[in-house]
């Protein structure tokens, strides 16, 4: 009577029984987004028979073996009195948990992809587990660190990222991170793609640069921490014409300097080693404007503390980035980072807001939203065009349009207008619209509903497909209008959602999510560094995965977090002892199922990262094959 009811078929992840590494007619991951939201359905039919049951008072009978439960020692006989079943033997007990761990593996994200294995992926699975654990003794003889009264704490793969990252980038496993076909990148800030010594170096080479700073940069020396303003300001860079500067040109290394005074930046680096001999210039800035691991992790340090640096450097590479002969390089180095780190295919997010205009390279003019869009579609068109002579493949770039949840309603309508405006221009552009900043300081999006609700309607009336893709649910709080975002991005029907670490708090909600097809744009390196998590393996993806919500890896700000896609898949394995290829490829594949892209733009796309995937598999047999003895026989 201990055996279970039905024994999981070998597999089946979907109840469908197939051999492995078969080919299907019609496509398999439509199919599979299928059955995960009928899946779905079933779930929130039961959530909803409860909510019946409890407002009508009815009981429900507690469970026994013959309802699903296993192992219990108590059952209930027909009455519904208690009665004393047998206790298990430990051979019929292990029978019990091997079933319970054979399900739970039947049912996990990456069964489908294991299912349908090829020969040639089992064994690079083979090879990563035994890299993985290659990998581990590498951390394991790092030396250890020194922590609160002496103890001393070893390394460790899904440590602070910020504290591992110089060993990750040595690691077998990261290696071939890089390798891989990542398919499409979906959540990723424009301003934020590329390591901040790009724009650093652009601007070194501009004669209207100027900086400023929210304190002098002055040295007291005899104080207990002599270059303390040198390590509390916040430095802003700026393209100035003269009329600008009139009557606000400063010294940042006077005492008697006024804040938001402007300095040439060509004077600032010539004069800086005068004032401070800790760091190079430009070291001084990269650590302004990348987060360092004592400060993410100080015991004082909170989410909104985070937020307040992350704010102030996203403020500081605003300058650096709103020229335009910075932008049009930038641009033209973003795209050919993505085929660097293996991306077929990206959606940036590109702020859009009065205020945020590109001024010309000596400060005289400006470049509205419009020129923005322009100098976008004309780099990837000459990149795609340059891409496809070397024979090479880079699926292309959409522009999915951002404007803060800081403005206001009429602001926000007026950014609705104009993205409408670039759809109707731009058809092929355009990925969908999305309200950025941080999640607690901003409105939430119940503030603008009546906007977008008119927007959804003319899109309808205009038969315009603008998606809306939300940054909402990343957050701590719960009960809050913060927290209530998740919900009113499900019920304003957005394709997908920007982090969705509260998602797990919200059972209902995720099914409703599941049942829609809404995919999730994971980005656990930025919600390590900003104070969702303290490390890896305690983020909320993995319950969220092991749910079967649809997700996708992405690396949100990059720049500020010392870290590129790479990583973020890196961070992704590493938090899960079990997770292999088949997990990564799931991501991966997901991340083209759910990119905003016609039938004809996917179809190509999963043919072109098909193609990549094969040649990645074989690279990694070649590469390391010869670290496991008869590979193809594991």
């Amino acid at each position: 009577m201990f055996s279970p009811k039905s024994k999981p078929p070998k597999h089946f992840a979907d109840g469908h029984p197939r051999q492995r590494g078969a080919s299907e007619k019609g496509d398999a991951s439509e199919r599979d987004g299928d059955f995960d939201k009928a899946a779905a359905l079933e779930l929130i039919k039961a959530h909803d028979s409860e909510v019946d049951r409890r407002r009508s008072g009815v009981e429900t009978s507690r469970l026994g073996a013959e309802n699903g439960s296993l192992g219990l020692p108590l059952d209930l006989d027909t009455t519904g009195a208690e009665k004393r079943v047998p206790v298990p033997s430990k051979e019929e007990y292990e029978e019990l948990r091997k079933h319970v761990f054979a399900v739970e593996q039947e049912l996990s994200f990456d069964a489908r992809c294991r299912s349908r294995a090829t020969d040639q992926e089992m064994d690079v699975d083979a090879i990563i587990r035994k890299i993985r654990e290659q990998d581990d003794r590498k951390y394991a003889s790092e030396p250890k660190r020194r922590g609160y009264q002496g103890q001393m704490h070893e390394r460790f793969a899904g440590d602070h990222f910020l504290s591992n990252v110089d060993i990750i980038n040595k690691t077998e496993l990261f290696r071939i991170a890089s390798k891989m076909p990542k398919g499409a990148h979906l959540h990723i800030h424009f301003n934020a793609c590329l390591p901040p010594n790009v724009l650093l170096g652009i601007a070194n080479g501009m004669d209207r640069m100027f900086v400023s700073s929210t304190l002098p940069l002055i040295h007291k020396a005899g104080d207990e921490d002599e270059y303390e303003n040198f390590d509390r300001c916040e430095i802003q860079f700026s393209i100035m014409n003269q009329k600008r500067l009139d009557k606000k040109l400063g010294n940042l290394f006077s005492a008697d300097y006024i804040r938001g005074h402007m300095m040439k930046f060509s004077d600032f680096r010539n004069q800086f080693s005068s004032h401070y001999n800790k760091a190079p210039v430009d070291e001084w800035l990269l650590h302004k404007l990348m987060f360092e691991e004592q400060e993410t992790h100080h015991p004082l340090q909170t989410a909104s503390g985070a937020w307040e640096k992350f704010n102030g450097r996203t403020r500081m590479m605003k300058g650096l980035f709103n020229y335009q002969t910075a932008y049009r390089e930038y641009t033209k180095l973003c795209l050919a980072d993505f085929v660097r780190d293996n991306i077929q295919y990206a959606e940036i997010r590109p702020n859009f807001m009065q205020t945020n205009q590109l001024y010309t390279d000596d400060g005289e003019g400006m470049i509205n939203n419009e020129g923005i869009m322009k100098i976008i579609i004309s780099a990837v068109e000459e990149f795609q065009k340059e891409v496809a002579e070397k024979g090479q493949f880079f699926g292309g770039l959409k522009v999915i349009y951002c404007t803060p949840r800081s403005m206001d309603r009429k602001n926000v309508q007026d950014a609705l207008k104009e993205c409408i405006e670039f759809k109707k221009r731009w058809p092929q552009w355009i990925a969908g619209f999305d309200l950025v900043g941080e999640e607690a300081k901003g409105h939430p999006i119940r503030e603008f509903v009546p906007e977008l609700l008119e927007f959804k309607r003319e899109c309808a009336a205009q038969n315009l497909d603008i998606p809306f893709l939300f940054h909402c649910g990343e957050t701590l709080d719960m009960g809050t209008d913060t927290d209530g975002n998740l919900v009113d991005a499900l019920l304003l029907g957005s394709k997908r959602i920007g982090h969705g670490f509260a998602l797990a708090k919200h059972p209902y909600v995720m099914q409703q999510m599941k049942a829609k097809g809404i995919c999730l744009e994971l980005c656990p390196i930025s919600n390590e560094i900003l104070g969702l998590t303290p490390r890896v393996g305690g983020h909320a993806m993995y319950q969220l995965l092991a749910n079967n919500v649809h997700c996708t890896v992405s690396s949100d700000n990059g720049a500020l977090f010392r870290s590129s896609l790479s990583h973020d898949f890196y961070q992704v394995m590493v938090g899960k002892a079990d997770m292999g290829l088949f997990g990564w490829k799931q991501l991966a594949m997901w991340s083209i199922d759910h990119a905003s892209l016609n039938e004809e733009e996917r179809d190509n796309m999963k043919y072109e990262w098909n193609q990549q995937w094969n040649e990645f598999l074989k690279w990694v047999k070649t590469t390391y094959g010869d670290l496991i003895k008869d590979v193809a026989k594991i």
